[in-house]
């Protein structure tokens, strides 16, 4: 397929000629996420008053959970603040019989509980636990719903409701469910690190479409996660905003304005002036790994865009004298590029995570972080 061609896009520039890795990391990193926060997902509200709690509500292990191939753990996380307290819940399962400790994979399930069902009655391809268990990975979710809803519910309810003095108005750069989302992600992974039977080097975040989104964005964040994967992210996740097809800033920002910090809409239909692009978000993860995954048929969140995006962060990962994206033609359906810092596939479907997407993920995990 065609070589992308980034000039008619219009990029603001990732770092300017002559940077170092070091200036990088110690300011044009620090640059890049103010301007993302205060631009796109806003601002964790008061974070030094947050206090978070751990409680393991359930813990089996045995023939009933994977056949006896799986420790299955459920961990209650509680954030309080000022008197006011939020729960969420994840689930955790642990091979066993492999040699401890163990990468693992952490999702985001942006959909209802049969897609990320713990007792295992429902198989979903969506989040194949069994699947990634089998491949020497613990598998973790959380459902977004948990977290902060998805509809807007007047900055009232999930963690929302631990802030009461935004309830009227929220200020103009404070986050929205995204943000919440993200946060959140960052304080499971608080508890798989202290964990002794995962490894804390090789933990992974997955998220699909607006979950892909938050993926991104707490990876981007939190440099403790090793591997971001985005599952369609589209708009406002791994695919360019400039010279964009499908959904532009306008659409999401009218759908779903309560997925991000106020300031977003002013850059309706005014991309060329918001601060930053996505491939810089892609790049504030080098040099650790990010997968990105498309489907054919999804014009919405637009292939080429998203494959842009990484071929435009690459430049981020040359800093580190490594490889981001291993080619900079579109690759054909079915065809994974998994060599870089920066992995790829398209494949024929619909805006979906499926089971080949998966079995992509695990294989470049595994080569990457083995």
């Amino acid at each position: 397929m065609d070589t992308i061609t980034l000039s008619d896009r219009l990029l603001p520039p990732l770092f300017s000629q002559g940077i170092t890795k070091e200036e990088w990391e110690s300011k044009r990193r620090r640059e890049l996420l103010s301007l993302f926060r205060d631009a796109v997902y806003g601002n964790v509200p008061d974070e030094q008053s947050l206090q978070v709690s751990y409680r393991v509500a359930d813990q089996q292990e045995g023939s009933s959970i994977m056949s006896g191939n799986a420790l299955r753990k459920s961990i209650e996380v509680t954030v309080s603040r000022n008197g006011l307290s939020h729960s969420f819940a994840f689930v955790l399962f642990i091979p066993l019989g492999k040699k401890h400790p163990v990468p693992t994979m952490l999702t985001l399930c942006n959909r209802g509980i049969a897609d990320a069902d713990p007792s295992r009655s429902f198989l979903s391809s969506f989040w194949p636990a069994e699947t990634i268990v089998s491949q020497g990975f613990a598998a973790a979710v959380v459902l977004t719903s948990d977290i902060a809803p998805d509809y807007d519910e007047g900055f009232s309810l999930g963690l929302h409701k631990l802030f009461p003095e935004y309830k009227k108005e929220r200020p103009s750069n404070l986050w929205g469910a995204l943000g919440a989302w993200a946060w959140a992600l960052s304080r499971i992974l608080d508890y798989l690190l202290a964990d002794p039977l995962l490894d804390p080097e090789k933990i992974g975040v997955v998220g699909h479409s607006r979950g892909g989104k938050a993926a991104l964005w707490c990876a981007a964040q939190d440099t403790r996660f090793a591997l971001a994967v985005s599952s369609c992210s589209g708009c406002t996740g791994a695919a360019l905003s400039r010279g964009k097809g499908g959904e532009h800033i306008k659409d999401i920002t009218e759908r779903f304005p309560y997925w991000f910090c106020k300031n977003y809409r002013h850059y309706a239909d005014n991309e060329g002036k918001l601060p930053v692009d996505q491939h810089m978000l892609l790049a504030l993860l080098a040099p650790r790994l990010v997968y990105v995954s498309s489907k054919t048929n999804d014009a919405w969140a637009d292939p080429q865009s998203e494959f842009a995006s990484c071929v435009a962060a690459s430049e981020a990962y040359r800093l580190f004298g490594t490889m981001g994206i291993e080619e900079e033609s579109m690759p054909r359906p079915e065809h994974p590029l998994l060599g870089g810092r920066i992995g790829y596939h398209l494949k024929t479907g619909y805006h979906d995570m499926d089971a080949y997407d998966w079995e992509r993920y695990l294989q470049f995990a595994k080569r990457h972080l083995e």
